[in-house]
């Protein structure tokens, strides 16, 4: 699974940023958060896509995409295609990590623990990721054309608290909303699809994929259950 969310996020490297308004209203957010504890540098941005959100002196931006990684070199980041689950440097190298959208491709305990292990004591976590509960109005179309295909799945809320919890001691949280309605299914999926999205399982089969954009182009809406959190090692 992991070889094709890399290759669905290469492939969408080039347009990334017309497609990218759910995440960038993300990192907006949680730039806020991450300016509150006085931006601290180096920082690790995990899953850095282009490196628009984080971008400068100080920054080093990983993605597993090596498109990606490449975009962010382009910005004048120092940059690394790796794995958030095992990531590339050195115990307490840095005095923040930083995740936006990303850690929901992760396995989230790994990811975590991490970063808990390249941060320096006293070091931040300031990350946001969508949950459990995005995508409801795209997975229920999916449900009700019958698709044959396992669905991506979000973490549970209560699971990224608990790998939190386990090696920080949490500063803030909140949730955002973020939703939009759009004109057409095949509008509402580009905006999912378009920034590298894509169910890790494969394509469905065209009568089905058909059947589900006919359900979508009832309601095309696109919603995520965004999580922000910000924590402390100590």
């Amino acid at each position: 699974m992991k070889d094709r969310v890399k290759r669905n996020f290469s492939r969408a490297a080039k347009n990334y940023e017309r497609f990218s308004e759910f995440q960038e209203r993300a990192g907006r957010e949680l730039l806020k958060l991450y300016s509150f504890v006085g931006s601290p540098k180096p920082v690790l941005d995990v899953g850095a896509g282009t490196g628009k959100i984080l971008s400068g002196s100080g920054v080093v931006s990983l993605d597993i995409s090596l498109e990606m990684a490449k975009n962010c070199r382009k910005r004048g980041n120092l940059s690394v295609c790796g794995d958030g689950e095992l990531l590339p440097f050195r115990d307490e190298t840095f005095n923040a990590v930083f995740s936006n959208f990303s850690l929901q491709w992760t396995d989230v305990e790994k990811a975590i623990s991490e970063s808990e292990r390249v941060l320096k004591k006293g070091g931040w976590l300031v990350i946001s990721l969508p949950v459990k509960g995005s995508l409801e109005t795209v997975f229920n179309a999916w449900k009700k054309a019958s698709g044959s295909l396992p669905l991506f799945n979000f973490p549970e809320e209560r699971k990224v608290f608990d790998s939190v919890k386990k090696r920080f001691e949490i500063v803030s949280f909140e949730r955002l909303f973020l939703k939009k309605k759009f004109k057409s299914a095949r509008e509402a999926l580009k905006r999912i699809t378009g920034v590298g999205a894509r169910n890790p399982f494969g394509r469905a089969p065209f009568k089905e994929a058909k059947r589900f954009k006919e359900k979508l182009e009832e309601n095309p809406k696109v919603e995520y259950k965004v999580l922000l959190l910000m924590a402390r090692k100590v």
